[in-house]
């Protein structure tokens, strides 16, 4: 079970930032980096998204995406493929989907 202070820091110019769990939105790859998305700010991390959730290593963050990683938490509506989270929609991948309909309960 999740501490419901945990957090992690994240490279900000010359500092790290500590960001909450609970503050994550999503999680976006980009190559060989990730965009990590909180509701009043975004940071481009040099890591891959796999190394990103290792580091995260958090059950409310679930990959639903090759390349998208959702905090469960913050998840405000569902439609056929995908998510919506804040004013973005991510698609849920085909070997994702039973998993994220499982974890969200579903009725």
């Amino acid at each position: 079970m999740a501490a419901a202070g945990k957090a992690v820091f994240v490279r900000d110019g010359r500092q790290w930032s500590r960001v909450a769990v609970s503050e994550l939105l999503y999680l976006e790859a980009d190559d060989n980096s990730t965009t990590v998305q909180t509701a009043s700010r975004t940071f481009i991390v040099p890591r891959m998204l796999k190394d990103v959730l290792d580091a995260v290593a958090d059950e409310r963050i679930l990959r639903i995406h090759r390349c998208h990683a959702v905090n469960l938490e913050r998840v405000q509506a569902v439609s056929d493929n995908g998510l919506h989270v804040g004013d973005k929609w991510l698609p849920i991948g085909r070997s994702f989907r039973s998993e994220v309909l499982k974890l969200l309960r579903m009725i």
